[in-house]
């Protein structure tokens, strides 16, 4: 193995260098991967686009952002500390989500289902999961308010782990177990605590499960549609996990009237229905497209096909993306059919052409005299806007509305079984109104996941369509801006308490214990026989034992080779606690095996995540080349370590990277480290 020593770059050093393509100038911030992207496409067949529904005192959940902006508002954490907002979004996605079960959801076509990560579907079609998707949801809605958060992970659990400033002023990790309803608590420091300590022990802080193109609630209208989105749900309900047909004979899915656990703890139901305008000249042949925020269940296709002759093209087909058609129905004999065909669930478990799991699908109709099409999505109805008892304010929100129609809004919900329906005609954008409840007690429980909409109060639907303008009922003024401004700014918290907490495994005794960043402790042993016994469990461990194994060598300088022999091959995982242990021995000689495998990055993940903070504890600024050439493939958890590792190396390239990362980088917390950094530079401290 060649070494690291004197003034002589090694030969992988050298080969990074000519490799490393030169930076781009400053001020180009495009060149770096952002996150949360959304797709705001406008479709040529949308009369209203992208319109919006907010009541001020529920989150405004159609993104991650606009739902922890809410819940920091509700909560009046906005102003306060770090831990207070932490602790707002533990009580909302208590509330918000249930963690009475569910599996992985799959989605996608019949053999080429795809397992979703999006932390946004989880949030607000899904509302249920197993511990690792509920830690992907929180995690994410953390980082959609400008802080960095992982999902932290064994074989067997999983938990969210959130940065932010404590009110010592350092910054830690901190968890919070949605599945198991409580998080980690300090009392000693009167804080959320970590899992472990130190943090990944015997755990592993995972690669990103977010995809960056994330999924939200936008809805537009097309002429002839009509949306309402229903509290409660008959039995239309994608099971998750793979084999769904044995999901949804379980007791968890098996649907009864007015259920409400199980997965109907969570699951309400959007009903769409697309009629075709009338008029048999102009339906002779048309493709309509059905997009909708939520996952498709259930739908049907419900026409009246004509043939003339034999020769006369008369059918239906449906496609998932608009370019590859499936046939559902072809009429063969002369004449009129009516047909009524099922293309979600039903077809689904006939193994026919379906849209089952879809978001938006189209139909294109041969032969046609008259259509209609009707859709049952599954959603999160804990995530629709909720009335509370008192004043609530509802404001309508479009880029846009057909000049010649008005977008009819419709709110139904119950007091003491007495049904009450708001509507309004809107023509002007933005508009909000008031709706006063009788102030009858809220619900309020520690734990929701086994009851929900069942107080004095009961939300039923929410339902809009365009009405042409001419026929639309006049509706009162709207409120004026300053009063929806300040209704909208107004702190509002909810009445339930979720404290709910289990004591730390011991105090921090030091913060790089709960950074984040390695190494994490000092200190050497050269008690060989220790030494012996530490490699032989090494070299006997599996899973966890094994990672916590590879970390303890880190207390023996004489366990370098051991370490970087299994650093080539490792997974990972076990790459993490390699590099845990290699930063604490600080050997030169661990540099260019280290290299090797951060050539990789980002791959490798998660474990070349944390390969920079070993280069930087042994501390060559040769290596800062190699470190900051793969900025602009990385996403933002790479580029956060690396920031940090810059800011202990040092030098004219280390400073040149991070003040482009503090000036350009997309996320906050890359920039945030970034000028943390730079101030080492010129006051070193121990991190």
């Amino acid at each position: 193995m060649s070494g690291f020593r004197g003034a002589d770059p090694c030969p992988v050093i050298a080969v990074v260098f000519a490799l490393a393509a030169p930076a781009p100038g400053a001020g180009d911030a495009s060149r770096f991967l952002r996150e949360h992207i959304y797709d705001t496409r406008v479709h040529g067949d949308e009369a209203a686009v992208n319109v919006g529904i907010a009541f001020n005192r529920w989150p405004d959940c159609t993104t991650l952002g606009s739902a922890i902006a809410d819940i920091f508002r509700l909560e009046g954490a906005a102003e306060k500390s770090d831990q207070d907002k932490a602790l707002a979004i533990w009580k909302w996605f208590r509330i918000l989500v249930s963690a009475t079960g569910g599996e992985y959801a799959y989605e996608g076509p019949p053999g080429a289902e795809i397992l979703c990560h999006d932390p946004h579907k989880i949030f607000t079609v899904y509302g249920h999961h197993q511990c690792d998707g509920q830690s992907w949801a929180m995690v994410d809605l953390w980082r959609a308010a400008g802080y960095m958060a992982l999902d932290e992970c064994t074989y067997g659990h999983t938990t969210a782990a959130l940065r932010y400033r404590d009110a010592d002023g350092e910054l830690r990790y901190h968890s919070f177990d949605p599945q198991r309803r409580y998080y980690h608590w300090d009392a000693q420091n009167e804080r959320v605590a970590t899992r472990s300590i130190p943090v990944m022990r015997g755990m592993v802080y995972r690669h990103l499960t977010a995809p960056r193109e994330l999924h939200s609630l936008r809805t537009s209208l097309r002429i002839g549609e009509t949306i309402e989105r229903r509290w409660t749900n008959e039995g239309h309900v994608v099971p998750s996990g793979r084999d769904k047909r044995a999901a949804m004979r379980t007791p968890y899915y098996a649907h009864r009237p007015g259920k409400t656990d199980g997965v109907y703890a969570s699951a309400g139901e959007e009903i769409q229905t697309l009629v075709a305008a009338a008029g048999p000249e102009r339906l002779a042949t048309g493709t309509w497209r059905l997009p909708g925020p939520y996952t498709v269940a259930e739908a049907r296709i419900r026409a009246t096909l004509a043939k003339g002759s034999a020769g006369d093209p008369s059918r239906l087909s449906i496609s998932r993306d608009g370019k590859a058609w499936d046939a559902v129905y072809a009429k063969e004999s002369i004449g009129e059919e009516s047909v009524d065909i099922p293309i979600g669930w039903e077809a689904w478990e006939g193994g026919r052409p379906n849209v089952f799991t879809a978001y938006t699908f189209s139909v294109k109709a041969e032969g046609l005299k008259d259509l209609s099409i009707q859709v049952h999505r599954m959603l999160n109805k804990r995530t629709l806007p909720h009335l509370r008892p008192g004043e609530n304010v509802v404001r309508i929100t479009a880029d846009r509305i057909d000049p010649a129609y008005a977008l009819e809004i419709a709110i139904a919900y119950r007091i003491d079984g007495e049904a009450i329906r708001v509507v309004r005609n809107v023509t002007r954008i933005p508009y909000a109104f008031a709706v006063h409840v009788p102030d009858v007690p809220e619900v309020v429980r520690d734990d929701y996941d086994q009851a929900w909409n069942e107080g004095r109060l009961r939300m039923e639907s929410i339902a809009m369509r365009l009405v042409p303008r001419a026929e639309a009922a006049p509706s009162p003024p709207p409120l004026d801006e300053d009063a929806i401004a300040r209704a909208f700014a107004r702190s509002d918290p909810h009445p339930a308490d979720m404290t709910r907490r289990e004591p730390a495994e011991r105090p921090e005794r030091d913060v790089r214990e709960t950074s984040g960043f390695f190494p994490q402790a000092d200190g050497i042993s050269r008690d060989r026989r220790a030494l012996e016994a530490a490699i032989e469990r090494f070299r006997t461990a599996t899973r966890e034992e094994k990672w916590i194994a590879a970390e303890d060598l880190g207390g023996f300088p004489d366990a370098l080779d051991v370490l970087l022999e299994a650093l080539p091959d490792a997974d990972g995982d076990l790459t993490i606690f390699l590099a845990k242990a290699i930063s604490r021995i600080r050997d030169p000689r661990a540099i260019e095996p280290l290299l090797r495998k951060w050539a990789r990055a980002p791959g490798g993940a998660p474990g070349t995540r944390y390969i920079p903070e070993a280069l930087a504890a042994i501390g060559d600024r040769r290596v800062v080349p190699a470190l900051i050439a793969p900025l602009e493939r990385c996403r933002f958890d790479y580029r956060f370590h690396i920031a940090h590792a810059l800011g202990i190396l040092g030098g004219p390239e280390a400073e040149a990277g991070l003040r482009d990362l503090a000036a350009n980088d997309p996320s906050a917390p890359v920039r945030e480290e970034a000028v943390r950094a730079l101030g080492r530079l010129t006051s070193p401290r121990r991190e």
